[in-house]
């Protein structure tokens, strides 16, 4: 009886929580690669990774920061040059989630332009698309500018510790940097000749604010209340442009917002994120429906 049983197909049960063999495994989890500000590292996204249940975070450093060596040298860093690195941090060809901030988030915009197959959304918070402003408005370029010129006169120099202790404070407001101990100041002061490449980067490119326009990547960008003039006119003209885009500002965050104010950032990427998967979700019940 045990032979015929078998030989018509009849099934023993599984053990319970088990999976039939031929059943289709589960889908991964959507990865969401985090590419962080100058100056920082992969760690200012701690907060924000701890909370992407059901998504597999990617680490993502720039050039010189982190454990990721500094540019070759052999050319001038582009947005492009450094785009390419977020390709080979997922080089499957999956689509995926895409967060960047300042001059990370520029990286992700120029890598959303260029391959916009292969994500499922983009978060763009305050991206230090600088070369924007050129003709919306340069007289907050030329704010951008006088920055530029006193990091690189630093690192011309020498005075890394001078030319970075002016971009800290820009950016997270005056006196920030003789807050810092000794130790964060050596640090940040190891990573100026990087800044000034990325300042460089993020002067010369040339993108037309329109080319966003064919972008259809769902899209949010974020922008605190009290962050640069640059930061916020640039987050605008994006938000205007950006077909999919929605625009969120965090109030009483600066330009740090993620590092100061994580709980208030990580929220609308948090709901974007999952937004996206109930969407794709509903869209994937109702194509199994038809089929």
């Amino acid at each position: 009886m045990k032979l015929l049983a078998s030989l018509s197909g009849a099934r023993h049960p599984l053990p319970s929580g088990a999976q039939h063999p031929l059943a289709e495994p589960a889908p991964a989890p959507d990865r969401v690669v985090l590419v962080p500000c100058s100056g920082s590292s992969a760690r200012q996204w701690q907060a924000l990774r701890a909370e992407l249940a059901g998504f597999t975070p990617v680490a993502f450093e720039l050039a010189g920061h982190g454990d990721r060596p500094g540019w070759h040298g052999a050319g001038p860093l582009t947005l492009a040059r450094e785009a390419e690195a977020i390709a080979e941090a997922c080089p499957d060809g999956a689509p995926f989630h895409l967060v960047g901030h300042s001059y990370g988030g520029a990286v992700a915009l120029d890598f959303a332009l260029r391959h916009p197959q292969r994500l499922r959304s983009l978060t763009l918070i305050e991206p230090s698309c600088f070369f924007l402003l050129r003709s919306a408005e340069p007289g907050l370029l030329d704010e951008i500018h006088a920055l530029a010129a006193a990091v690189n006169r630093g690192v011309l120099s020498g005075d890394y510790r001078g030319g970075i202790s002016t971009f800290i404070d820009y950016w997270s407001g005056a006196g920030t940097w003789d807050a810092l101990a000794e130790g964060r100041q050596a640090r940040f002061a190891e990573l100026a000749l990087h800044v000034a490449h990325h300042f460089g980067a993020l002067l010369d490119a040339e993108t037309p604010l329109a080319a966003f326009a064919a972008l259809r990547v769902p899209t949010l960008v974020l922008c605190g209340t009290r962050s640069p003039a640059p930061s916020r006119a640039i987050t605008r003209l994006l938000a205007d442009t950006l077909p999919r885009a929605r625009h969120r500002t965090i109030r009483g965050a600066g330009h740090m917002g993620p590092i100061t104010h994580p709980a208030d950032v990580n929220a609308p990427i948090l709901e974007h994120l999952r937004s996206w998967r109930a969407a794709a979700g509903a869209l994937s019940l109702a194509t199994a429906r038809h089929s």
